[in-house]
């Protein structure tokens, strides 16, 4: 018979209190013991332990049942021939394990490589954008190897499914790869060529023709087409708007942008006025619409750097950029007033195309003293008072007025300006009205007068420092006010006032509140003062 098995020997028992089974040696029956999860002590007897249900041979197939046959069973020998035993090949462990965190960084890597080259190849296209001047090879090259590595990050970041990363990635190459075929805007370089001439050249050309030859070459040099087909468009439009063409000898990429935005406010372009990019660094921007013809130009420019040549045939004009003029001064020596360069270093950031290096430079020399430079400095204030634009002008006028030192500009350009806002029922600065009233500039009363009806708290002391000439404004406009405007205009009156104000004064006293009786009388008594004088 087959030897006992060591777990048949043992006893089962439950716990009486928890109802929780042990196996223990046979010894221990009639013995106290402890429940390992209760900690209930009982004695081993036949309550606590477990019987098996009585069975009959047959009733189960266990193959345990064997050892408990009277029967010795037949001794069978062992096979002396076998099969040996074969093994599937071990997987790769790779496959096994879960993906690492440097594969899921490098899925990331491949899909975000190929998404941002696709937005590049659409958006950089544009005529003026990023990729504006490259050929179609080259932009397909990009696609090329932005799909290659992507293809290879999925497939490193797929070891379970190399296959299906694979069929992603061509999936999405295709795709890639046809957008330049679609995306064709500035896929065209501007290449300068010189046609061969199969006719021989005179012996002696004339003036006329060397002047067309060296257009054709210099037409071919800049590569001018846009320029042309933008002239042509407008003339087949019949519009009166005009087209120049800007050759930026030298730009930096990085400052072209405040180049346009220059031109643009300056010269009031079109804003489809766009940059393309030249050879050797350099650029042409096509401005549609300047306000200013070719020969007037030279102002606009010279803020870029030095006028190399213009080209009236062509509509072109030639510049040498200087690329120092978009750099801001040593703010310690822009800062300090006792420093010797202090005033020449500000002078130039006024005539900067950056707007917030021109904004900073006037609220300094707006707390300065005019020492040196007073003229220079006061006609590049009143110019930028004239450009549109400008969203800083009270600042500007708060400078004049320390600045300006003969009157007249100064207060005609801040009283354009007061026109233009109001026409655009824009809010004018405190500063301009200061700047003109200072100058004893009387064609501001209309505009003053109007703002003062409006708000009479804000512009009663600018009014009333205009002195006797707006009594017959005040006058005319004092029976339709009421409330804090009466008050004001009552105010007004007192202070420049003169025989003419006695009687409305006076009668309006009838029927007015205390407060208001006081102020007319007290006006009442600086005109009669002024007047026995």
């Amino acid at each position: 018979m087959s030897p006992d098995s060591s777990d048949d020997l043992l006893l089962l028992i439950r716990c009486p209190s928890c109802g929780q089974r042990f196996k223990v040696e046979e010894d221990l029956r009639d013995k106290m013991v402890e429940c390992g999860g209760c900690d209930v002590r009982f004695r081993i007897n036949d309550d606590v332990i477990v019987r098996g249900r009585r069975f009959y041979p047959g009733e189960r197939s266990s193959t345990a049942l064997s050892r408990f046959q009277r029967v010795p069973l037949a001794f069978t020998p062992l096979a002396k021939e076998y099969q040996a035993m074969r093994y599937a090949k071990a997987p790769d462990a790779a496959i096994l394990e879960p993906a690492s965190p440097l594969q899921i960084l490098a899925g990331i890597v491949g899909i975000s490589g190929m998404v941002m080259m696709a937005l590049l190849l659409i958006f950089g296209a544009n005529l003026g954008g990023s990729l504006d001047g490259m050929s179609m090879e080259n932009r397909l090259v990009m696609g090329g190897v932005a799909s290659f590595m992507g293809i290879v990050f999925l497939i490193y970041a797929n070891p379970k499914a190399r296959l299906k990363a694979l069929g992603i990635g061509l999936l999405l190459s295709s795709g890639l790869l046809a957008i330049p075929f679609v995306f064709t805007a500035g896929s065209t370089i501007q290449v300068a060529r010189i046609e061969p001439t199969s006719t021989p050249v005179p012996a002696l050309p004339t003036l006329e023709s060397m002047k067309e030859d060296a257009n054709t070459v210099l037409r071919n040099r800049i590569g001018i087409d846009p320029l042309e087909k933008e002239i042509k468009r407008l003339e087949a439009e019949g519009s009166p708007k005009h087209a120049i063409g800007l050759w930026l000898r030298g730009l930096s990429d990085m400052n072209r942008f405040l180049v346009r935005d220059y031109i643009f406010r300056v010269t009031g372009a079109d804003p489809s006025s766009h940059f393309y990019p030249r050879d050797g660094g350099d650029f042409l921007m096509v401005v549609t619409g300047p306000k200013q013809k070719i020969d007037e130009m030279t102002d606009v420019i010279s803020p870029l750097g030095i006028l190399e040549k213009i080209y009236p045939e062509l509509s072109v004009i030639e510049i040498r950029v200087n690329n120092e003029n978009f750099t801001e001064g040593p703010i310690k020596k822009l800062t300090e007033k006792d420093d010797p360069a202090y005033y020449e270093l500000n002078k130039r950031e006024l005539e900067s195309v950056d707007l917030e290096r021109v904004r900073r430079a006037v609220q300094r020399l707006a707390e300065s003293p005019p020492k040196v430079y007073r003229v220079d400095i006061t006609r590049r204030l009143i110019s930028l008072l004239k450009e549109d634009g400008i969203d800083f002008k009270g600042n500007i006028c708060h400078a004049l007025s320390i600045w300006s030192d003969q009157p007249g500009p100064a207060g005609e350009a801040a009283l354009l300006a007061v026109k233009k806002l109001m026409d655009k029922e824009a809010l004018v600065p405190q500063e301009m009205i200061a700047l003109i009233v200072k100058e004893k500039n009387l064609a501001v009363i209309p505009a003053l007068d109007q703002l003062w009806s409006k708000d009479p708290t804000t512009w009663e002391s600018l009014f009333a420092d205009l002195g006797p000439v707006i009594e017959s404004c005040v006058i005319e406009r004092f029976p339709k006010t009421d409330g804090p405007a009466r008050y004001s205009a009552v105010r007004l009156l007192g202070r420049v006032g003169g025989a003419a104000s006695v009687p409305m004064l006076s009668g309006a006293s009838l029927g007015a509140n205390p407060e208001l009786k006081v102020l007319l009388e007290q006006a009442q008594k600086a005109i009669h003062e002024r007047l026995t004088q």
